[in-house]
């Protein structure tokens, strides 16, 4: 089964572009990983300073495959201690696994 990772995240005041492109550059690592299926950010209408941060795996083995590697990976472990200093309070981290997908 697909398992679906999100990350809820708002930027400080004023830092919302900072923080976007320190996402995409996380995001181009998750890009080379084994079982993405999709990776979406996504930027709220009403306020420019959050985001919604979402991965698609093939199952729950290439996402904790993933989350291994990248914890293991000093250039990921700096972009993610970066993100979290750009970030407003506390980010909501979820993980879910898929039971029903309609199109």
């Amino acid at each position: 089964m697909q398992v679906i990772t999100f990350g809820m995240l708002e930027a400080r005041e004023g830092q919302g572009d900072k923080l976007k492109e320190v996402i995409d550059e996380h995001m181009k690592l998750f890009q080379q990983l084994p079982g993405l299926v999709h990776g979406y950010v996504a930027r709220s209408k009403g306020n420019s300073n959050k985001f919604v941060v979402i991965s698609i795996w093939e199952n729950e083995e290439a996402q904790q495959a993933a989350m291994v590697k990248l914890s293991s990976d000093p250039g990921a472990t700096a972009g993610f201690l970066q993100l979290m200093q750009l970030v407003d309070g506390q980010p909501d981290f979820g993980n879910y696994v898929v039971e029903s997908i309609t199109k």
